[in-house]
């Protein structure tokens, strides 16, 4: 399950979600594979515990009755360990196509419901995107395929034999699974390629991927429910999984946003700042200042006596305050938003996505002198998507991206 990256780390397919999505935290390094770093969240070794537990409980003393509960809990829990083994595979294999296609691989990242496989970048043709996310579920395929065929070799008996049996099955489901046609599933990157092939338009392809993956969440939350409704525990399973394809998916439409943004750089996607507020002026002061022309910004940036940018406040922030205190509070003292990201005029969007995802987020532009040039926001960001889409493909900042070509 694999998503390119630009600039900072994508959830992979399969993972997180993507565009400005942060990588996992508290997560074991495990070495480099090929050269690529593994790691593993402490999420898996959970997962090693309860799977092992389950096979230990049920499914193993149903196949291979009569031996010691160590035994079942030793061998459960062996085979917990080699489906994460599989899993590895899976995410390698991504790795090794998109390195075949030159594209570097920052990690792989194993967590509860997958891994992750994060590239440096996009890659060039359809033809690429699609090997890629093919690559993952056929090995997963593959491995299943192997697994069954020793199992029948040997007639399957045993504690041994039922584990074969077990991690054939489960690969097999597993590559099925991640085929499904919808974002962040392989099957959302194969049918994003495929129509990306078809349109010659990345994002708009990107934009029907995700489309997918948020109805095939729905669905499958869906049938979680009537799982649950029915008596079955494992509805549970069922709807996190779908709540996590919903998710993923939502992050890809973002991504497809910020497709639309290619080729943009902060100055121009700026609202200029009319109006820098020194932090020190108290909030009548600000008030007595501002002119109506200058409201046309959403955020004020604030400078402190070195002019150096000490943080952002807007005209609703400045409304909250009493009016009887409005001359003894300073604007400084109004600001509840997070500090604001401090960038140049030749930032990317994909520099500015990240700190605008939180609540009040916002980016102060610095001119080469240091002063405070721009303000930009989330509506800043909406807008030139909207005005890009307006223009086509293959207007600068327009939704098009690499070209389709094999």
């Amino acid at each position: 399950m694999t998503a390119p990256t630009r600039n900072t780390p994508d959830g992979a397919t399969g993972g997180p979600p993507r565009d400005g999505a942060r990588p996992l935290r508290h997560c074991l390094p495990l070495g480099r594979w090929g050269g690529v770093p593994v790691y593993a969240h402490w999420s898996v070794f959970l997962t090693v515990v309860l799977v092992g537990e389950l096979l230990a409980a049920s499914a193993f003393p149903a196949a291979e009755p009569g031996r010691s509960a160590f035994a079942y809990w030793l061998t459960g829990t062996l085979t917990a360990a080699a489906f994460w083994g599989t899993v590895l595979a899976h995410e390698l294999a991504h790795a090794v196509v998109a390195r075949h296609y030159g594209l570097p691989v920052r990690r792989v990242t194993l967590w509860a419901l997958g891994g992750l496989t994060e590239l440096d970048g996009e890659p060039a043709t359809a033809r690429a995107d699609a090997l890629i996310a093919l690559a993952g579920p056929l090995t997963s395929l593959g491995l299943g395929g192997v697994g069954a065929l020793v199992v029948w070799s040997t007639g399957g008996a045993g504690l041994v034999g039922a584990a074969l049996a077990w991690l054939a099955g489960i690969n097999v489901l597993l590559g099925l699974f991640n085929l499904l046609p919808g974002a962040p599933l392989d099957g959302g990157r194969l049918l994003q390629a495929v129509l990306w092939g078809h349109y010659r338009d990345r994002a708009r392809a990107r934009r029907t991927a995700a489309a997918a993956g948020r109805a095939l969440g729905f669905a499958l939350i869906a049938l979680g429910f009537l799982e649950l409704l029915a008596g079955a525990a494992g509805g549970i399973w069922l709807a996190l999984v779908g709540w996590f394809v919903m998710s993923g998916a939502a992050a890809d439409v973002a991504g497809a946003r910020l497709d639309r943004l290619r080729g943009l750089d902060a100055a121009a996607l700026m609202t200029p700042a009319r109006a820098v507020l020194p932090d020190w002026w108290t909030v009548t002061q600000v008030l007595d200042e501002l002119t109506p022309d200058q409201l046309a910004q959403t955020v004020f940036p604030l400078v402190d006596f070195g002019g150096a940018v000490s943080g952002a406040v807007s005209l609703n922030d400045l409304e909250r305050v009493p009016a009887a205190r409005r001359g003894d509070v300073r604007v400084r003292e109004v600001v509840h938003r997070a500090r604001p990201l401090v960038v140049g005029e030749d930032a990317t969007p994909a520099d500015l996505v990240r700190a605008l995802q939180r609540p009040g987020g916002v980016a102060v532009v610095i001119g080469a002198d240091g002063h405070p040039v721009g303000v930009i926001t989330v509506v800043e960001l909406v807008r030139a998507a909207r005005l890009a889409e307006l223009r086509g493909p293959d207007a600068p900042g327009g939704p098009g991206g690499a070209s389709a070509g094999s």
